[in-house]
């Protein structure tokens, strides 16, 4: 599968670490929203990935519907996927910040979030996670 990469929105498998790494700038609408999520679900699915690095630092706030996707569509899906770590970079704008925190503030999902205010620490993070097959049942165990 291609990777994705326009001016405002970069999609891409990263293969050494097997995660999806994500990255928005600007204005994005809700329809390339929804059409980059859907991609991104292709790729989780495609390439078994269990972690992703979504930076939105360079993006203030969420289309009009987009916190609304993000949080009834997005997640539920990668969810759905077996996604078990997912580090998201988010603006300086504390307004910004408050907005999409909300939109990614879900009880009781089995998966790990963490908000990073720069991209090198997510993609330490994210790095540093493993997941191990338990090759006998085929059970994946994040660490």
């Amino acid at each position: 599968m291609n990777n994705i990469i326009r001016t405002n929105i970069k999609v891409l498998h990263n293969k050494e670490y097997n995660f999806l790494d994500v990255a928005f700038s600007g204005f994005i609408s809700y329809e390339e929203l929804v059409e980059i999520c859907e991609y991104e679900f292709q790729l989780i699915e495609h390439y078994k990935i269990k972690k992703c690095l979504i930076n939105l630092r360079e993006i203030n706030i969420y289309p009009p519907g987009g916190e609304e996707f993000i949080k009834t569509c997005w997640f539920p899906k990668v969810i759905e996927l077996e996604v078990k770590a997912i580090a998201i970079v988010v603006p300086d704008d504390v307004f910004a910040q408050l907005s999409m925190q909300e939109a990614h503030d879900l009880e009781q999902i089995p998966v790990t979030v963490q908000h990073f205010a720069e991209g090198d620490a997510a993609r330490q993070w994210l790095e540093s996670k493993v997941i191990y097959d338990d090759s006998n049942n085929n059970i994946l165990t994040f660490l």
